[in-house]
């Protein structure tokens, strides 16, 4: 005989679990049945601004928001000088820039190192433009627009025929390649 059974411990069945408890494992226990920690003045401190951790968070969400703001300056003043951020050309200078966040003060900083190129010299182009202009029209001043349309040829033919009679009108003829009978 064992000594638990002489002592009369084999029939010892343990208590039933007390209502709201979980049995999750090898003797132990969880508590279904939640009770509230906080009162409901230290919520209230808890979600305040004036408090330790409210002051916490406005502080953290001030921060990211200079973050931002910076960075959508920065983006501006980029764009406004001219410069696209996205450019893989760009991204280096864009991301080695560090002086005044003014457009004009980035679009020279680009130009001094040679991100872009200097303003072309808009008068001597336009110079140019204008002579080569001017010798076009004068070398067609004397011109006269010759309209080669049907009803055209028909016209300089009756004039001529009513200022030379029929010889300058097949003259007209022959110019615009009007076969004429009596020289085939």
């Amino acid at each position: 005989m064992s000594l638990a059974t002489a002592i009369g411990i084999s029939s010892y069945k343990p208590p039933p679990d007390p209502p709201g408890l979980v049995r999750l494992g090898k003797g132990s226990a969880m508590s279904t049945q939640y009770e509230d920690d906080f009162d409901s003045e230290e919520v209230d401190e808890i979600q305040s601004e004036d408090s330790p951790r409210g002051l916490r968070r406005a502080a953290n969400k001030s921060k990211k928001l200079e973050s931002e703001l910076a960075q959508t300056k920065r983006e501006l003043a980029f764009m406004k000088a001219g410069i696209d951020p996205e450019d893989s050309r760009m991204k280096y200078f864009v991301k080695g820039y560090d002086g005044e966040m003014t457009g004009v003060a980035v679009r020279q900083a680009a130009l001094d190192a040679g991100f872009l190129a200097p303003p072309s010299d808009n008068s001597a182009q336009s110079q140019a433009i204008q002579n080569s202009q001017e010798r076009v029209m004068t070398a067609s001043a004397g011109a006269v627009m010759e309209d080669g349309s049907e009803d055209a040829a028909y016209s300089r033919m009756a004039a001529a025929m009513e200022e030379g009679g029929s010889q300058a009108m097949l003259e007209v003829a022959r110019q615009y390649g009007i076969p004429i009978e009596s020289e085939m």
